[in-house]
């Protein structure tokens, strides 16, 4: 009995696994096709709040974080690791890919909610916490980063 239960288990982990890994793969390939006018501005989750300023990032460590952590930008799109140039087009291209990656990490997290429908809450509840836990600091790298590139262009056209 025992054994059949781990069974299950082992095999719910392994559909969580898959269904996780499609939804990423899939928001990452059709990203390079997004509209550039709907990533031309911060909509839904990418809206800054009082708390998205440099200092607040600096407190956290994101620059370490950002040194440490691989950037996959370039699988499906660019890389965001170093800036494009100093130009304001290049800059203002280069918010677009930024908030572009913002969102596939925020639509990555879409593939859990499938799996609420076929897992018991705890198992569930481990997916979330990992899903959130592999997301949640690329997210904070690229707010950082879409900071200070709003400072920047602010900058350049003052």
């Amino acid at each position: 009995m025992m054994a059949g239960m781990n069974m299950r288990v082992l095999g719910l982990v392994g559909v969580n696994l898959a269904v996780m890994l499609v939804v990423t793969l899939a928001v990452g390939a059709t990203a390079p096709r997004w509209s550039r006018g709907w990533l031309s501005r911060d909509r839904g989750p990418l809206r800054l709040t009082r708390l998205d300023d440099e200092r607040t990032y600096r407190r956290f460590g994101v620059h370490t974080w950002a040194r440490r952590l691989p950037e996959a930008g370039g699988v499906f799109g660019s890389s965001k690791r170093h800036l494009p140039g100093s130009s304001r087009e290049a800059l203002a291209g280069y918010l677009l890919e930024v908030r572009r990656a913002e969102w596939v990490h925020w639509l990555s997290l879409v593939g859990l909610g499938p799996l609420a429908a076929f897992n018991p809450w705890w198992l569930w509840t481990v997916f979330a916490v990992i899903a959130v836990a592999v997301n949640a600091p690329f997210v904070v790298i690229l707010r950082h980063n879409r900071v200070r590139l709003l400072r920047l262009l602010a900058r350049l056209t003052s």
